[in-house]
């Protein structure tokens, strides 16, 4: 939309002091499009995500969520393999727990001297060194599964593409493909029996002339012909 038509605040007047000589004094007034909008700020709601509702979330177990869903809808063995992942961290936590309720039997040289008895957290710490090295090897069987299955579908894929390449050459040769082979005859043109056929192909075209004189035009002579006769 042109803002041509629109009366301008503060119009160009000519006169005797026109040229960059004019004074102007500070003015009172204000233009509607000059005044202050939007001074007050908008808080947040409840249910619109305030600090005290975020406090209150924890983010990572909602993205951990949202990365599950997302992953398990894409591969299904993904969410197979991270239910038996986190069956087989069960299984070693409550081996551990297990292995803390056991009772262990008092040595009957514990109140020799000369051997030293093994503190709580010496054995901490070698039932943390199994827990690892369990896990640790749980992990490598898991990339080695994956790595074996990853290797299978492309195996599979590349034999399957393959197979696809090798039937489609064996349709298209029809030296090869007797039974399907058609007729060696080139297909005829669905205007090959037209009756008027190559009417104008010893007739002269006239080669189009362009001249820039409304009189001599080939228009103009035309028109004479037809009607002025």
């Amino acid at each position: 939309m042109t803002t041509a038509a629109r009366p301008t605040w503060a119009p160009a007047k000519g006169g005797n002091e026109q040229g960059g000589t004019r004074i102007f004094g500070p003015s009172q007034k204000y233009s509607s499009r000059d005044l202050a909008a939007h001074t007050t700020l908008k808080p947040r709601k409840e249910g619109q995500h305030t600090q005290e509702e975020l406090q209150k979330r924890n983010l990572r177990d909602e993205l951990e969520e949202r990365e599950r869903k997302h992953y398990s809808s894409k591969d299904k063995s993904y969410a197979e393999e991270r239910d038996r992942r986190k069956s087989s961290s069960l299984l070693l936590e409550g081996s551990k727990r297990e292995a803390e309720d056991k009772i262990v039997p008092r040595e009957i040289d514990a109140d020799d001297s000369d051997v030293e008895p093994r503190s709580d957290d010496e054995s901490d710490e070698d039932d943390d060194d199994d827990d690892t090295e369990a896990l640790m090897a749980e992990l490598e069987r898991i990339k080695k599964e994956r790595a074996e299955e990853k290797l299978r579908k492309e195996r599979q894929e590349a034999e399957e593409e393959a197979k696809m390449k090798e039937a489609e050459l064996m349709r298209g040769n029809p030296l090869i493909n007797i039974n399907n082979a058609g007729s060696f005859n080139v297909k005829r043109r669905w205007d090959d029996d037209v009756v008027f056929k190559n009417q104008a192909r010893g007739e002269t075209k006239t080669p189009k002339r362009f001249i820039n004189d409304t009189i001599r035009s080939d228009f103009h002579r035309k028109f004479l012909q037809r009607y002025m006769k």
